[in-house]
């Protein structure tokens, strides 16, 4: 009897592992294509406004047009975004080189401690992000609620 659970409970752990891995799948469900999502787009205009089969196809492929546009729009945008954040580490790099062509060595050396220093409160304040309850909020300390009702 315990070989059949420990089999059983093997093969559902294998088969839910195995099926929480494929590809194609986004927040935990499936990444439809944009032909399988327009025609869910169409049915659902179809069922609100009761369309003819022809309207139907038409705006299918309207849809089609649509999503594949976003999509397009979409891999764009995160490409962009990627090449701006390039442009920003290499303007900041030149900048960076700039001032400490300017200063001494005593300059430069408390300048390299300031800035770790402050890396160093940036990663304080980063592991406190997701803790803000009434005792972390960013503006102080919030008072404690009254302990008796106030007339």
């Amino acid at each position: 009897m315990k070989k059949l659970l420990y089999t059983l409970a093997f093969i559902v752990i294998g088969f839910t592992t195995s099926y929480a891995q494929r590809p194609g799948r986004q927040n935990g469900r499936e990444q439809a294509t944009p032909e399988v999502r327009a025609e869910k787009a169409a049915s659902a205009w179809e069922k609100k406004l009761n369309l003819t089969a022809d309207q139907k196809s038409k705006i299918k492929q309207i849809e089609i047009d649509r999503i594949k546009k976003n999509d397009e729009w979409r891999k764009r945008d995160q490409a962009a975004m990627k090449n701006k954040m390039e442009e920003r580490k290499t303007f900041m790099k030149q900048n960076k080189d700039k001032v400490e062509a300017i200063l001494t060595a005593d300059q430069k050396k408390t300048l390299a401690a300031s800035r770790s220093e402050m890396r160093g409160k940036m990663k304080d304040r980063k592991g406190e992000e997701g803790k803000r309850g009434p005792n972390n909020s960013k503006r102080g300390k919030t008072p404690p609620p009254p302990s008796r009702p106030v007339n």
